[in-house]
């Protein structure tokens, strides 16, 4: 407050407020933050400043309103920050709001599909159990209603032989929809099996080697139930024929020659004059180290003379399972034998009788032929075969002939049996 006296004008110290705020102003300061204040409140409160710059600065009143309004500007430019910060605070508050119901929202969508998908699988599950239940009341069903399978009786196995196959035969079942064969080896462990549409297969290509087999065999049926046991086991012992001998007769016609066999232990010489009655020669199997083996006609010597055929075979040992092999091809022999002498002759010049021996077995023959002073020669055919023969010679002496010399022979047949030689006759 201003007080006046009729001397002179006291003037008031300006309150420090006041003069700080003028010290501002001419400093540049306060107008820079009146620009401020006018551009973010709208208000031309730095207008007004700047019109009353002319004005006195002395005056209170003045100052004081314009410390107010300074003090109103600072109230609203807080008043706006705190309204803009309380907005932004709403938009936070408004955002976080829209995320946790964005959120919600997911939260809820995921819930819901979880529900979905829960309820989906519930479905699935419920349905493969019902499926599963439907299936086993089928097949319950069907075992209740479907007959009962019968099982077949096992069969009984018959093996044979059959143009040099090995026949294995069960009897035929109308019932079984195959056969079922199974072969083994005595000492082996591999089982070989044959299924067949028909009751009797051939089995000797399943036959490894000779020896000892087990065979058995079952109905098959159309499943287990149906399907018959298995047979008996039945032995079958395995053989196999050695190979024949290709036979050849030697260049000097001597001998009969063939190549060795394997596993044969000797071979049979078989002859004959017919096939019906053979009698045979044994030959032992040679060494190791020989390829060839022989038989002589020699061993003939000590038999009758005729035309023979010959057979060769391999003999086997059948504890090793194999058997003798076929006859080889024939061969024609021609045997020829020469009679045996005389054994003793004597004449009586007296009677003229002539008296001779012979070994039947040796000298097979009734035709002899005798010799008379060597230039007359006549036979004579006996009516019997004897050891002991008489012979009156005198229808084939000529009259008045003197006998000084008679010789004696057995004849043979001329093809096969030779004549013998002549022996002398002691005359008495």
């Amino acid at each position: 407050m201003v007080e006046k006296s009729n001397k002179n004008t006291v003037k008031k110290e300006m309150p420090e407020s006041i003069k700080k705020l003028f010290e501002q102003k001419q400093n540049g300061a306060l107008q820079q933050e009146t620009k401020s204040i006018v551009d973010n409140d709208g208000t031309n409160f730095t207008d007004n400043y700047e019109s009353d710059k002319g004005l006195k600065q002395t005056e209170p009143e003045n100052e004081i309103k314009k410390v107010d309004t300074l003090q109103d500007t600072k109230k609203l430019k807080k008043a706006k920050n705190k309204k803009e910060n309380n907005k932004i605070q709403e938009n936070k508050k408004e955002k976080t709001k829209n995320l946790k119901n964005e959120q919600d929202v997911e939260n809820a969508d995921e819930k819901d599909n979880r529900k979905k998908l829960s309820k989906k699988t519930k479905i699935i599950i419920l349905s493969v159990l019902l499926a599963v239940v439907c299936c086993a009341f089928i097949i319950t069903l069907t075992v209740f209603l479907l007959p009962k399978a019968n099982k077949m009786s096992a069969p009984t196995v018959q093996v044979y032989s059959l143009s040099n196959q090995t026949i294995l035969h069960i009897d035929e079942n109308d019932d079984a929809i195959l056969y079922e064969f199974y072969i083994q080896k005595k000492g082996e462990t591999n089982i070989t099996y044959i299924s067949s549409q028909t009751n009797e297969i051939s089995i000797k290509s399943k036959l490894s080697s000779p020896g000892e087999y087990y065979i058995w065999a079952r109905y098959g049926g159309r499943n287990s139930q149906e399907t018959s046991d298995d047979s008996q086991k039945y032995i079958y012992h395995y053989y196999e024929h050695l190979d024949t001998p290709n036979v050849y007769v030697s260049n000097d016609g001597t001998k009969l020659s063939w190549l060795k066999v394997v596993n044969a232990k000797e071979y049979k010489v078989y002859y004959g004059i017919t096939d019906q009655n053979l009698n045979y020669f044994t030959v032992v199997q040679p060494s190791a180290t020989t390829t060839n083996v022989e038989f002589y006609f020699s061993e003939f010597n000590s038999i009758s003379a005729g035309n023979y055929t010959l057979y060769v075979q391999a003999v086997a040992d059948e504890n090793n399972y194999y058997k003798s092999s076929e006859l080889s091809k024939p061969i024609v022999y021609a045997h020829k034998t020469k009679l045996q002498n005389v054994i003793s002759a004597n004449y009586n010049s007296g009677n003229n009788m002539l008296t001779f021996k012979i070994d039947i077995q040796k000298t097979p023959t009734k035709r002899f032929e005798i010799l008379v002073n060597d230039n007359e020669t006549f036979g004579y055919v006996a009516d019997l075969t004897n050891e002991t023969y008489t012979l009156d010679l005198t229808p084939y002496l000529t009259k008045g002939t003197s006998v000084s010399s008679i010789k004696i022979k057995a004849v043979g047949d001329g093809d096969y049996i030779t004549d013998s030689d002549y022996i002398d006759v002691t005359i008495q």
